[in-house]
C-alpha cells in the first residue's frame, strides 16, 4: 500500500457534528503542524464546532454541506442524503484547491462528501473510529479508506483517541480524592445536555441532608442552557459555577473529585486520561446506542459507573449512589487510578507517528 502519511504531507482532516468527532481532528491537525511539515487544512460543516475551532486555531477551513440520517423521518433522511450529495461538488472542489495528499475523517456525516471526493480523486484515505460501535458514516466509508483506525487503549496498536498532550496527565495522587470540600463537575459534552441539566440540580441539592455536604459544584450546561440551569440552581438555594462551555478541561478534569457525564468516546478519553472517576449518564439516543456500550465497558473494568438515563426518575436513590460513592474515598482513588491505566486517549503527536510506520 505504501507510505500514507510523513509530516512533509499535506493535510487535510474532516469531520463534525460533535466534540468527539471536531476534538480529534483539530488536535490531529495541530500535531502535524507541530512537525513543521506540509500545510493543514479542515473541512467541515458551516457554523459548526469545527469552524469555530478551526478558527481559533490558525487552521484554513472550507465549509461542505452535509446531512444526517439516523434517527430521521423518511423525508428527513431522504433530505439529509440530498444534502450529503450536493456536498459532494463543492468538496471536489475544494480538493481540486488545495491538493491534499491524504485525507483523514474522524467521524460524523460531515465527512462523507469529502471522503467520497477524495475517492473520485484518487485521494488516500484514513478513517478514526473513536467509539466501541462503528458509526454509519464509518460503516459506509469503510470499504474506500486505505486505513481505518480503532481507539484502543494507550499505546494500542490500534491506534487510540488523539487528544492534546495536556490531557494524559500523570497517574492520580491519593490526596485529591480527601480534599474538603469535594468537587463535582456535571458536564453533557460540548454542546451540553438537557436531561442532565434539568435532573442533577435536583440530586446534588439532595445532598444537603447528608455526610458528604458540603460540596463544591461546576455544571457545563451548554450554550443554549446557561441560564436555565443557574435558574435551577438558585430555585434550590444550591450554590454552583454554571458555564455554557469549559476550555482548558483537562487541568480542571485533574482537580474533580467525581464528574458525572455522557458518555461519548472523546469524554471517556478526556476523564480516563487524567485519572478522573466519573459517573457515565449516556445519550440514549446515540447511533448504534454506542454510548451505552462505552459506559457499561468502562463499567466492567472498574473505571466509573454507569447509570441509564432513565435512572434519574428516582433522585431518592440516585442521591443515596452518590453519598455512598462520595463517602468512600478510598474506592473514588481507586477507580481514578483504573480509569488511568486502562483509557484509550493518546497523545496526537503519538498517533501521526504511528501513522508513519
Amino acid at each position: 500500500m505504501g507510505r500514507l502519511y510523513g509530516p512533509e504531507s499535506r493535510l487535510l482532516v474532516t469531520g463534525g457534528g460533535t466534540g468527539g468527532h471536531v476534538i480529534p481532528a483539530i488536535e490531529i491537525a495541530l500535531a502535524h503542524r507541530r512537525r513543521g511539515g506540509g500545510p493543514v487544512f479542515y473541512a467541515g460543516g458551516p457554523g459548526g464546532l469545527e469552524s469555530r475551532l478551526s478558527r481559533e486555531s490558525g487552521i484554513p477551513f472550507f465549509p461542505v454541506s452535509s446531512g444526517g440520517v439516523v434517527g430521521k423521518s423518511l423525508r428527513g433522511r431522504i433530505y439529509g442524503l440530498g444534502k450529503i450529495f450536493a456536498g459532494i461538488p463543492s468538496a471536489m472542489k475544494i480538493l481540486g484547491e488545495i491538493r491534499p495528499d491524504l485525507v483523514i475523517g474522524t467521524g460524523g456525516y460531515v465527512q462523507v462528501p469529502v471522503v467520497l471526493a477524495a475517492r473520485l480523486k484518487g485521494i488516500p484515505i484514513v478513517l478514526l473510529e473513536p467509539n466501541r460501535v462503528t458509526g454509519l458514516a464509518n460503516r459506509f466509508l469503510r470499504p474506500l479508506a486505505s486505513r481505518t483506525i480503532f481507539a484502543g487503549r494507550n499505546g494500542a496498536v490500534s491506534g487510540g483517541i488523539p487528544v492534546g498532550g495536556e490531557v494524559r496527565g500523570p497517574r492520580p495522587f491519593r490526596e485529591r480524592f480527601f480534599q474538603n470540600p469535594p468537587k463535582i463537575l456535571v458536564m453533557g459534552g460540548s454542546q451540553g445536555a438537557r436531561s442532565l441539566n434539568k435532573k442533577i440540580p435536583g440530586i446534588l441539592a439532595s445532598l444537603r441532608n447528608s455526610s458528604v455536604w458540603p460540596i463544591e459544584i461546576l455544571h457545563q450546561s451548554g450554550e443554549r442552557w446557561t441560564e436555565e440551569t443557574r435558574e435551577s440552581y438558585r430555585s434550590l438555594g444550591v450554590s454552583a459555577r454554571v458555564e455554557g462551555f469549559l476550555p482548558g478541561i483537562s487541568a480542571l478534569l485533574r482537580e474533580q473529585t467525581l464528574v458525572i457525564c455522557r458518555a461519548g468516546a472523546m469524554t471517556i478519553a478526556e476523564m480516563t486520561a487524567s485519572g478522573t472517576p466519573a459517573i457515565y449518564i449516556p445519550f440514549p439516543h446515540s447511533a448504534g446506542r454506542h454510548q451505552e456500550k462505552n459506559a457499561r465497558v468502562l463499567e466492567r473494568e472498574g473505571g466509573g459507573w454507569y447509570w441509564p438515563e432513565d435512572w434519574l426518575e428516582d433522585p431518592e436513590d440516585r442521591t443515596r449512589d452518590l453519598v455512598k460513592i462520595l463517602e468512600d474515598r478510598d474506592k473514588l482513588f481507586v477507580v481514578a487510578g483504573t480509569a488511568w491505566a486502562i483509557s484509550p486517549a493518546v497523545s496526537a503527536d503519538d498517533w501521526l507517528l504511528a501513522m508513519e510506520k
